[in-house]
């Protein structure tokens, strides 16, 4: 590492060292208040090399009150250490082996970061990944400093009966001056991004899960008083989650105890804490009357991701924070395999691909573009992106293509119980696929270190004589890759041929295919399920792509393929072609026609329309405002010309069952899906809004009272008011239900949603220190194109102050709300040098933080 010019530390890969002191061993102590937290840590710190001479102790240390240091139960003189802005230095140690106390003292009420110990409506809780640990005390705070903790937690039993930590709980009482003493111990030696602790006036839901080899683990789902109504869900997912794991992978869990906690204040989804996760309440709390299915499968997918990391990022941790895609990419990988395994493989994986092209194929072509092994940060906060998880998760998922799943799962159990306990690298992943399996990939690891989302040339030729038919892939950029390509064939009239998997290996492969004799010229369908997460440049007739928008066996590629015929025709009407229009309005007419045959989950995605984000993504056009205007008019001709059948749909899904299965959720995607087109109806609007407002009032779940709400608020609706005001007086005092409402507010595009969204950042129940909150009001403003880009530029000017504002609260979410940023340098001359000169008042704001900047500047390269 080295400091710029700044005094900023910015961190090299190359320059990765591991630790020379450590410290495996601690006890700690918290005298809990929420203005005056006292900390006292008793480490074992322990020198890893052969030499006499020892070099000074460097100890992490951010914010904190120095109170004291003794080592081996003497007080240090003060010229044996030193403090500074970074920390503590210990500069003479005794031996290789011994034993230092600190003291400090911290104020968690005044924390707003919402990292380290910090304060949240009723309780005190942490959040540690990645650097929060020294925020609470003076540590070696690197994942590859692994210690075993003992954690004392003394409060007043009257303001924090409930009192948490990792492990097991080893003995709690309440002393005759009314102090609740709880001592916790974890068995497993963890980094100080996996400690944790909570105290406060919590009610807990209790549960129980019996393992494969019998042993009962306590389950326990706490939350703010009120609120454990909405934990049932959450239990049931942990324990599918605990049997799923066990049933696919042979893993049980290895402590007696397992608890969430839901809090309000969250910078995160949620934090896989050893023994004692922490979760942003939005992906615990859920009942029907408030959660949508999206919410649901939210925390069906989230509690199961945390429950994963016990192995995959506890058990097995990194060496370093440029690997975080080893636990967060793997991690991912599982939970989506899981709710593929809980719901159906098609649908989760079109929702996957859709999510990942948005946003993670945006990043890779904006100026925040990273490999998913970055080689340098100043603030690991800012790695926690789409690339490092979603993308990560996707070059996990083709080595399962390439091993199959059975492959796979013999790869992670060598690479469990080789690096049990240990901090690792992507290669001793990479390497245990391999070592399990016999294989050995030459070009796969260029994934981890290669930026950008790899661009595949496509060419065919067909021998009509022989029969023969070949195709050559090409990927003309470094370092050469490798990856997996499933790929089929099909007749003219759409029967499957063959089908199987082609192994690609840079810059270019070939696969060929004997057809029998006199066959026609076979259509091909490639990288199907989407087998590895690339660009595809084939030029080919459009007649085929229909086909395989109507025929594709494969769930995910007919979904693929009737996107590229939306995109196509998009593309030709901005270029004057409307005609080609057709050929959409026929493929959803079959589909709306032959509906009876298809399932609905899946039913319910096929008909839906591509966002103007998605388009402009995929079809290189930043012209938000000339994408709405197609948008509309492709709207507003489906409504038109299958009007009959999407009547008919609404009303066939008018009554569905309050139950979480395909059938009901596909059920109520498929309404909300057909009143979304009837609302653009040109002729009898008025009649199309009414019924949206009618399906609001009548609600009896979230899904159909939401999404009128939005409708009406994105289309300006003559009825939003009314909709607006109805929906936020009936759920006031629900906080989670009311980020919803904040982010319904930002998707219009008009000078007066504008107006009103400026008005709404002085709204009682916006917070500016709640990240939901921010996300939802602030966040929604700046994802919303229409709203962002505005013409006039002021859209930049008022994202930036709300960035200022937010900075001197929360770098975390000051930093992600200016990534949103990462669009403005692909508009007009006008509003580049506009949104230029808004990024640079952000660095020459000398208090902004090192996040901050690190983003902006990294934005500003772009002009």
């Amino acid at each position: 590492m080295h400091l710029n010019s700044g005094g900023e530390t910015l961190h090299h890969l190359h320059d990765y060292l591991p630790p020379v002191w450590l410290t495996p061993r601690a006890k700690i102590q918290f005298i809990l208040d929420k203005l005056n937290t006292l900390v006292k840590v008793e480490y074992e710190v322990s020198h890893r090399g052969t030499s006499d001479s020892f070099p000074p102790v460097v100890f992490h240390g951010v914010e904190l009150d120095f109170v004291s240091i003794r080592c081996n139960g003497a007080i240090c003189d003060p010229s044996h250490y030193q403090i500074n802005l970074d920390g503590l230095v210990f500069l003479q140690p005794p031996s290789s082996n011994f034993q230092l106390t600190i003291e400090n003292r911290i104020s968690p009420a005044r924390n707003t970061s919402l990292e380290g110990l910090y304060y949240s409506g009723a309780m005190l809780c942490t959040q540690n990944e990645p650097e929060g640990f020294r925020k609470i005390t003076y540590s070696i705070d690197r994942p590859d400093n692994l210690i075993q903790f003992q954690v004392t937690l003394i409060a007043d039993s009257t303001v924090y009966p409930v009192l948490l930590s990792n492990g097991n709980l080893l003995s709690e009482e309440v002393t005759s001056l009314g102090k609740r003493i709880a001592i916790w111990e974890d068995p497993f030696p963890k980094p100080t991004y996996l400690f944790a602790l909570v105290a406060g006036k919590l009610e807990a839901r209790f549960g129980e899960f019996f393992t494969k080899s019998n042993k009962k683990v306590e389950l326990r789902i706490y939350t703010e008083p009120g609120q454990l109504y909405k934990t049932e869900f959450a239990l049931q997912a942990l324990q599918i989650a605990m049997r799923w794991e066990e049933e696919t992978f042979g893993l049980e869990y290895d402590l007696d105890l397992y608890m969430i906690v839901a809090v309000s204040d969250f910078n995160m989804g949620a934090m896989e804490n050893k023994g004692l996760n922490i979760f942003n309440s939005k992906l615990v709390l859920a009942d029907k009357r408030s959660a949508t299915d999206e919410a649901f499968e939210s925390i069906l997918g989230v509690v199961a991701h945390e429950y994963f990391h016990n192995y995959t990022g506890n058990r097995v941790t990194l060496r370093n924070w440029f690997n975080l895609t080893l636990k967060e990419g793997l991690t991912v990988f599982r939970d989506q395999w899981f709710t593929e395994d809980q719901t159906d493989p098609d649908v989760k994986r079109i929702k996957d691909v859709s999510f990942l092209k948005e946003y993670q194929f945006a990043e890779d072509s904006s100026p925040m573009s990273h490999p998913i092994l970055p080689k340098s940060y100043r603030e690991m906060n800012n790695f926690y992106t789409v690339t490092i998880y979603e993308k990560g998760a996707e070059v996990i998922r083709m080595l399962s293509v390439f091993l199959g799943k059975e492959g796979f799962k013999k790869g992670l159990s060598h690479y469990l119980t080789t690096y049990d306990g240990q901090g690792v690298t992507f290669e001793e992943f990479i390497s245990s696929m391999e070592l399990a399996n016999n294989v050995r990939w030459e070009y796969f690891r260029n994934w981890y270190h290669r930026k950008g989302t790899p661009s595949i040339a496509v060419q065919e030729s067909w021998n009509q004589e022989a029969s023969e038919y070949n195709v050559q892939l090409t990927d003309v950029d470094t370092p050469a890759l490798e990856f997996p390509i499933s790929l089929a064939l099909f007749s003219e009239q759409g029967e499957l041929l063959q089908s199987e998997t082609m192994h690609f290996k840079g810059p270019s492969s070939t696969w060929k295919a004997k057809l029998p004799a006199n066959s026609g010229k076979p259509v091909v369908s490639l990288f199907r399920h989407f087998s590895a997460p690339v660009r595809v440049e084939h030029k080919r007739p459009f007649s085929e792509t229909i086909l395989l928008a109507k025929k594709e066996s494969d769930g995910f590629s007919r979904f693929e393929a009737r996107d590229l015929v939306i995109q196509t025709s998009i593309q030709r009407i901005l270029e004057g072609d409307y005609s080609i229009f057709e050929s959409v309005v026929e493929l959803f007419q079959t589909a709306l026609e032959e509906r009876q045959s298809v399932p609905k989950d899946f039913l319910g995605l096929y008909l839906s329309f591509p966002s103007i984000t998605q388009l402009s993504e995929i079809l290189s056009h930043s012209d938000y405002f000339e994408l709405k205007k197609i948008q509309k008019w492709c709207l507003a001709e489906l409504s038109k010309r299958l009007k009959p059948l999407w009547l008919a749909l609404y009303e066939e899904n008018q009554m569905t069952s309050p139950n979480q299965s395909r059938e009901s959720i596909g059920g109520r995607r498929l309404k909300n899906q057909s009143l979304r087109y009837l609302m653009e109806e040109t002729k009898e609007p008025f009649q199309m809004h009414r019924l949206a407002l009618q399906q609001q009032m009548d609600a009896k779940n979230m899904t159909e009272e939401l999404y009128p709400l939005r409708f009406l608020q994105e289309l300006e609706s003559h009825l939003a008011k009314e909709s607006s005001t109805t929906f936020f007086k009936k759920w006031i005092d629900d906080s989670l239900v009311l980020d919803s409402w904040f982010q319904a507010q930002t998707l219009g595009s008009s000078d007066q949603v504008f107006l009103e969204i400026q008005a709404l950042t002085n709204h009682p129940k916006f917070l500016w220190t709640n990240p939901n909150k921010v996300r939802a009001l602030i966040g929604g403003f700046a994802r919303n194109p229409l709203l962002l880009h505005r013409k006039d530029g002021s859209g930049y000017d008022f994202l930036v102050k709300c960035i200022e504002q937010v900075d001197t609260i929360n770098p975390q979410t000051a930093a992600y709300l200016a990534k949103q940023m990462q669009k403005a340098h692909i508009q007009s001359e006008d509003l580049k040098e506009i949104s230029k000169s808004c990024l640079k008042k952000l660095t020459e704001n000398k208090t902004a933080s090192t996040g901050l900047k690190e983003i902006v500047n990294t934005l500003l390269q772009a002009w």
